[in-house]
């Protein structure tokens, strides 16, 4: 199959070379030019405009949020993928439910299928193909595409409107924003109670919480808290607005996202006054 990749980034340039290393005849774009230098030659062309990516029987957008969906799929108000009938766009970026619905529809106006397919996973699981995709929109296009998306991982089909796979993954970036929040107001109780928060950690990753998730976040957290409270930054904030924002459209009480997104927002510098990056962790 000939697929467009658009997005390089820390996700997109493993899932582009895995997609390419399977034999499949990859244009790839990225803003930044020279991400595609490590992409097969044999298999993999870069092509110099998101609109030149288009022109495939699939197109993968691997961007980082609502912005720079839009941004790169419509021009001037108009999608990029037009003018090119029976091609199935996968959105695999985490966006809003409300910009799936807006892409399906205008996808469906240009004679096109639109299947939104949100990761569950870090990049690494990405380049081993061991990430979780959960896929909805049109089941024929979703079937249709089932055998790349499963080059990536398990794929989990949730049902013909695109935007329930956006709902599902804001709310599990919600679970993790609550995750980090609870693990960090914890670790500081404990460690200010005088027990070193390094053990704290251990307790409840090897018998209250243990999953990879718990076990990873608990351990940065109370290394950083062992250090003298350098702050790690929430990488699922969108998440939990996102949740709130969903819920707050539906008419649904969801006290505990709306609740954890605005303290989130107007959370204080961390007493040290230092923060710094996040390594990796599970998307």
């Amino acid at each position: 199959m000939k697929i467009g990749v658009i997005g390089l980034g820390t996700m997109g340039q493993p899932i582009a070379q895995r997609i390419a290393r399977a034999g499949h005849e990859v244009l790839a774009w990225n803003r930044t030019p020279g991400r595609a230098d490590s992409l097969p030659r044999d298999s993999a062309v870069a092509v110099r405009s998101a609109a030149e990516a288009c022109q495939a029987e699939l197109v993968l957008s691997v961007l980082s949020d609502d912005a720079a969906v839009e941004g790169v799929l419509f021009d001037g108000g108009r999608l990029i993928t037009a003018g090119v009938p029976g091609l199935v766009h996968a959105c695999l970026s985490t966006i809003s439910d409300r910009l799936a619905r807006k892409l399906a529809a205008a996808h469906e106006a240009a004679g096109q299928a639109y299947v939104s397919a949100p990761l569950f996973g870090p990049p690494d699981a990405a380049a081993a193909g061991r990430l979780l995709v959960v896929a909805s929109g049109p089941r024929t296009a979703a079937e249709r595409i089932r055998p790349v998306l499963e080059l990536l991982g398990r794929v989990q089909y949730l049902g013909e409107d695109a935007a329930s796979a956006n709902v599902v993954k804001s709310a599990g970036n919600f679970l993790m924003a609550a995750v980090v929040e609870s693990l960090r107001d914890a670790t500081q109780v404990v460690h200010a109670a005088g027990v070193d928060p390094r053990e704290f950690a251990g307790i409840v990753t090897q018998s209250l919480f243990p999953t990879p998730v718990y076990q990873y976040l608990g351990g940065l957290l109370a290394v950083r808290q062992h250090q003298g409270g350098v702050r790690v930054p929430n990488p699922f904030l969108r998440g939990a607005e996102q949740t709130a924002a969903t819920a707050a459209a539906l008419d649904v009480s969801a006290p505990l996202a709306a609740h954890v997104a605005r303290q989130l927002s107007a959370r204080a510098p961390s007493p040290t006054g230092q923060e710094t990056p996040t390594p990796p962790m599970p998307q």
